[in-house]
């Protein structure tokens, strides 16, 4: 690309904007192949050098020309300077210079990047009849071959779940983040050949957009830093203000909140077996065993099995009732019927008494060995009408986002009710810790957030239970400012740690192991709830004693006299 020197920075202005709007790196490498002559021109070099290098930081975030861009200046004359302060990589010049014949040759040579410095290095002679003698073999533009060139990219970073922890190290203003982040820059570090600082957005906060972006997303907005080093979720909003990469994390949106439980262990789950329907029935079946049982016996006089030895005597109806009320208890009759018909009705009374005391029994058994779920909700309708449940979500987060712009009515209501939760509880904030705590509270919290996130409080808690929202997959992804040159470059290396399966090695490497889970042994009854039962039990006793007593001196006196 050729440009007049004296229009160069009009015309660089005009190029860069018609690049930056098509966002695409493959162009900026095409177009940004500048040629430019310097004959009879002073100073021609570092002039056209550090017009760019201040253009590039204006609008290019200082990458654009910096990396993605090759300069070869010909027809420079002597004397040279030996130091170029533009920061730009690809440097190649034409030096003309008079040998010992008379005959002019042209030095070509190229700005090296060293640890310390910049250098120029000769690769060949241009003569007059257009000979290139090389003086080593080396590309023109070294530079390109080299990434990023040591470069010290600025990234923003906050604690989020087991991507990125900061460290007990960061003291005296130095900031240290472990985990999967640390491991995941000094790759890219590795690779795209630069160095990095970890910055923290000053109010710690994710950010979200009111009037304008916070936290750590405004950082990047502002091109204050260089790329965010958490990923964040993909929304409409955000690709209008960032630039995102290729795509790091697939979760899906889900509900997470505290196991409820129909049992508490305490007396009344003697009762609490079967529906107050069954007892009902039961009751009544067994006051009609009572009518037909007292039936037979006393329309069946005649008719025993044994007459001659046995006197036909119809039970009372006392009889009757023990007689229904003690088989279940499996205690025997104080009355056996004699007719055909009524040993028949007694048996099957026997029979109907075993299978309803088995069944009892072994559901008593269960309910107190395995604590009984009981399942609030199984839907995301079911949440927006259960009142006992208030929801939260991570401000600022795609999650959020998904329910506060939509016009679905269970949306909204669900987003109404997130906005009720933290209108009354001041601590529902950023931190994902207080989420947690929150969780563990006595009140019922459904915290809405994603299939990641969940993961890792699963690692940590027991007793939850989880549910998919059903609205999707969600992707999460570096932000960058938008129309950054370095998306790409960064798009290439995360392809490649995607595919390489790196990024699930880390998560399982930093993955915290879950505790181990208690062996669900039988939970005995908590006898602090058993206070109650334990007062009618002692009761019950001393009235039968007294009565017992009472008949007892009663039937004393009576004999006596």
């Amino acid at each position: 690309m050729f440009f007049e020197v004296n229009t160069f920075e009009q015309s660089l202005d005009s190029l860069m904007d018609k690049s930056l709007q098509k966002n695409k790196l493959n162009i900026y490498r095409k177009l940004f192949n500048f040629v430019v002559f310097c004959g009879g021109i002073n100073n021609c070099l570092p002039r056209i050098t550090n017009i760019s290098s201040k253009k590039d930081k204006e609008c290019g975030q200082g990458t654009l020309l910096r990396h993605f861009s090759k300069w070869l200046f010909l027809n420079v004359d002597p004397p040279v300077l030996t130091e170029v302060y533009a920061d730009l990589d690809n440097i190649a010049m034409a030096v003309k210079e008079k040998n010992i014949s008379g005959r002019t040759n042209v030095k070509i040579s190229t700005l090296l990047w060293k640890p310390n410095s910049r250098k120029w290095s000769q690769i060949g002679d241009l003569t007059n009849n257009g000979d290139i003698y090389p003086a080593f073999i080396a590309p023109l533009f070294p530079n390109t071959a080299y990434m990023l060139n040591g470069r010290k990219l600025k990234i923003g970073v906050l604690e989020w779940d087991q991507f990125c922890t900061k460290s007990a190290s960061s003291t005296n203003g130095s900031i240290v983040y472990t985990h999967i982040c640390k491991d995941f820059f000094d790759s890219l570090a590795e690779y795209l050949n630069f160095t990095y600082e970890l910055i923290e957005p000053p109010d710690k906060s994710w950010g979200e957009l009111s009037e304008s972006w916070s936290g750590l997303l405004g950082m990047v907005a502002r091109n204050e830093i260089d790329l965010s080093g958490i990923p964040y979720g993909i929304t409409l909003k955000r690709t209008k203000a960032f630039t995102f990469p290729y795509i790091m994390y697939e979760y899906e949106c889900e509900v997470v909140h505290k196991k409820v439980s129909n049992n508490d262990n305490h007396w009344m789950l003697l009762v609490s077996v079967f529906k107050w329907e069954v007892y009902v029935c039961g009751l009544l079946t067994m006051a009609w065993c009572i009518g037909l049982y007292t039936l037979l016996e006393r329309y069946s006089v005649g008719e025993h099995i044994m007459a001659r030895e046995i006197p036909a005597r119809p039970p009372s109806t006392s009889d009757s009732v023990m007689t229904a009320v003690l088989v279940p208890l499996r205690q025997g009759s104080l009355h056996l019927p004699q007719p055909t018909p009524g040993r028949i009705f007694y048996t099957s009374w026997w029979l109907f008494c075993i299978i309803i005391v088995a069944v009892y029994t072994g559901n008593l058994v269960a309910t107190i060995s395995v604590v009984k779920e009981k399942i609030p909700f199984n839907s995301m309708e079911e949440l927006a009408g259960n009142d006992d449940f208030k929801i939260i979500t991570t401000r600022g987060s795609s999650t959020e986002d998904t329910y506060k712009y939509s016009n679905d009515s269970v949306s909204k209501k669900i987003w109404s009710k997130v906005l009720h939760t933290r209108s009354t509880n001041i601590r529902n904030s950023l931190d994902e810790d207080l989420h947690i705590k929150m969780l563990l509270q006595s009140g019922y919290y459904a915290y809405i957030t994603g299939s990641a996130n969940v993961d890792s409080i699963e690692n940590t808690l027991d007793n939850l239970r989880r549910m998919r929202c059903g609205t999707g997959p969600k992707y999460l992804s570096l932000p960058f400012p938008v129309n950054s040159p370095l998306v790409e470059l960064f798009s290439d290396k995360l392809i490649r740690l995607y595919d390489n399966g790196m990024l699930e090695a880390w998560a399982r490497k930093w993955s915290t192991t879950k505790r181990e889970e208690l062996v669900n042994a039988m939970t005995k009854v908590d006898m602090s709830n058993l206070r109650s039962a334990w007062t009618m039990c002692v009761s019950g006793v001393i009235v039968a004693f007294t009565i017992l007593g009472i008949e007892r001196f009663l039937n004393y006196r009576i004999n006596k006299d």
